[in-house]
């Protein structure tokens, strides 16, 4: 095959956004954008001679976007708890903060942050926004991080998640690195960027966050954190009168570069705050069950006009997974069938994920956009219609039917197979090294 750019894509079913589905039709490449979108027929030319991407029989929609993970945590799969859990404050001082992200060095950073991104992709992410929980990791993980994101072909943001916790030195340290990583990536201009990130407001003073959020200012990068995953941050700030939002609010942090994850024990009135500074939120409806968090306000949080993506949280790398369960668990929260429609998940799976993130070019197909998008093999048991189609992706949706991905243009996943990798090689590296990660706890 001749190596010449795609310059066409053709599909059966066409997906631009949340708002606009196209029947029989595709879309032309030019300068690596999207430049129109056209019927099939008026598309001519061959994948070896012209770069035209056959996808008729199949559909085509943006990309997933994974807006918070840490792609680390695929070592903490059946991993045996070493202390006693009963909530989520005894989940981080007796099991996670001890037994992983305290452990994690350059090795598993390299090791997991392949394992984790040949799942994400076959599942249809074509970018990520990864926090790094590494307090002890060597100088320029970081950045060899995103250095093998780039090497994938994938998108992303990294950061390194920043606290006193363990004492001020080690807090300096890792912001140092936040800085070091964000200026590395914004000369190389390539996929991946860099990012601040601090932990809580329990696990930082008021001083470090607002140093923090300079330092993002500084550097020209988004400033992400921790918010209330559970009701023990809000129980840890009761003692000032306010809310953990509010704290936030009061240093004057919030902005819409500003990403909050998890988001679980928000009041009516930090949803206010958060959607009058424009702040970015991201969704893990999986993890948050896992931890024992709770069920995040998310209808609220949509009704109050905030841009919420979906994340894994390096939990469950199945995209598919998440967004049902975005469909579905806020319709039994909320006793509410009407709620969390199929094309909102597939919204806040592709258009608010580039949201949050600050991508004004990822998570539709429409003109002007990259070429970040996935083909999925319509293997559905009952007939696609304009009508059902988000339901069937979202509900019925599955990592086998991902057919193709691409990113920037460039083909990842090629009729099922990741092109770029040895897959085998690196599932093999991770077990051994999860084997040695878990003989090395006990």
């Amino acid at each position: 095959m001749k190596k010449n750019k795609m310059t066409a894509v053709k599909a059966s079913w066409l997906i631009l956004s949340a708002d606009e589905v196209y029947e029989n039709h595709g879309f032309l490449i030019e300068d690596n954008r999207i430049s129109s979108v056209v019927p099939n027929e008026r598309i001519t030319g061959t994948w070896d001679e012209d770069g035209v991407l056959d996808c008729r029989g199949k559909i085509v929609c943006p990309g997933f976007i994974n807006a918070h993970m840490h792609q680390y945590g695929i070592l903490s799969r059946g991993f045996p708890v070493m202390g006693s859990v009963t909530d989520f404050d005894t989940f981080l001082g007796n099991y996670w903060w001890p037994y992983m992200e305290d452990r994690i060095r350059f090795k598993a950073v390299e090791i997991t942050s392949r394992a984790s991104a040949a799942e994400l992709i076959h599942s249809g992410v074509t970018g990520l926004c990864d926090t790094l929980e590494a307090p002890y990791c060597e100088p320029d993980t970081l950045i060899r991080q995103g250095e093998i994101l780039e090497e994938l072909g994938i998108r992303g943001i990294v950061s390194l998640e920043s606290s006193q916790r363990i004492d001020e030195a080690n807090g300096q340290f890792c912001l140092s690195e936040n800085a070091r990583a964000a200026q590395y990536f914004k000369k190389k201009q390539g996929l991946v960027e860099g990012a601040v990130c601090t932990h809580t407001t329990f696990t930082c003073n008021d001083g470090f966050i607002r140093q923090a959020t300079e330092l993002a200012e500084c550097m020209d990068v988004m400033y992400q954190f921790h918010l209330s995953e559970s009701r023990h941050e809000p129980e840890k700030a009761a003692f000032r009168n306010m809310r953990p939002a509010q704290i936030y609010g009061s240093l004057g942090v919030l902005g819409p570069r500003t990403l909050a994850s998890q988001c679980v024990k928000l009041d009516s009135s930090e949803i206010s705050l958060l959607a009058e500074k424009k702040v970015k939120a991201v969704h893990m409806p999986i993890s948050n069950c896992e931890v024992g968090g709770g069920i995040a306000p998310i209808v609220s949080m949509l009704e109050a006009g905030l841009t919420v993506g979906l994340g894994t949280d390096g939990y469950i790398n199945d995209f598919f997974a998440v967004m049902k369960a975005a469909f579905l668990i806020h319709k039994a929260a909320l006793e509410k069938t009407e709620v969390m429609a199929a094309s909102e998940v597939f919204r806040m799976a592709t258009e608010y994920g580039a949201g949050c993130l600050g991508w004004k070019r990822c998570g539709k197909l429409t003109p002007g956009f990259y070429p970040d998008f996935i083909v999925l093999k319509d293997e559905f048991l009952t007939p696609v219609t304009r009508e059902n189609i988000f339901d069937q992706i979202v509900v019925h949706g599955k990592r086998d039917y991902v057919d193709r991905v691409v990113v920037n243009g460039r083909i990842l996943v090629d009729k099922g197979i990741l092109l770029n990798m040895d897959e085998e090689k690196i599932n093999a590296e991770m077990r051994e090294f999860a084997k040695e990660f878990r003989e090395g706890a006990v």
